[in-house]
C-alpha cells in the first residue's frame, strides 16, 4: 500500500493522507541503479488507491477499483528513498460507473511542502 496514514476524510469530497518511501523498496533497485526514485506509474497507483479509500470511506464499502484513465499528468520533483509525501485526492463527479479525481502529490520536508511529485485529473471504475 502507497499509504501510511489517512490524516483527513471529507465524505463524498476529499481525502488526505501520508506515505513515506522506504529505501528498501525492490523497485527502487533498477529505477534507476544511480538514482533510485519512485516510478511515476506508482505515484499514479498511490492517488488511485487514496481514491479508492475516500470512495469505500464515503460509501461503507469494501470495493475494489482501478484506474480508467488519468489525464493532465504533470510530474515535478524525484521522489527519492525517505521521503514522506502527501496526498490529496479530491472528488469531482460520477458518470454511470465512472467516478472522477483530480490529485496531487507533494513532498514534506520538515512538516512544510517542499515540492509537487505528481499532480493529474483521473477516474476510477469498480472492478465488479
Amino acid at each position: 500500500s502507497f499509504i501510511d496514514e489517512v490524516s483527513e476524510v471529507q465524505k463524498g469530497e476529499s481525502l488526505t493522507a501520508f506515505f513515506t518511501l522506504k529505501p528498501g523498496e525492490e523497485y527502487l533497485k533498477d529505477h534507476f541503479v544511480d538514482l533510485p526514485v519512485m516510478p511515476g506509474v506508482l505515484q499514479l497507483e498511490a492517488l488511485k488507491q487514496a481514491a479508492a479509500r475516500l470512495l469505500n470511506e464515503t460509501e461503507g464499502s469494501q470495493e475494489f477499483y482501478r484506474m480508467e484513465t488519468a489525464a493532465s499528468v504533470k510530474y515535478g520533483q524525484f521522489v527519492k528513498p525517505g521521503t514522506r509525501l502527501k496526498i490529496f485526492v479530491r472528488f469531482l463527479k460520477k458518470e454511470k460507473r465512472s467516478s472522477y479525481f483530480e490529485g496531487r502529490m507533494d513532498l514534506v520536508e520538515q512538516e512544510r511542502l517542499a515540492g509537487r511529485a505528481i499532480l493529474a485529473d483521473f477516474s476510477l471504475v469498480p472492478m465488479s
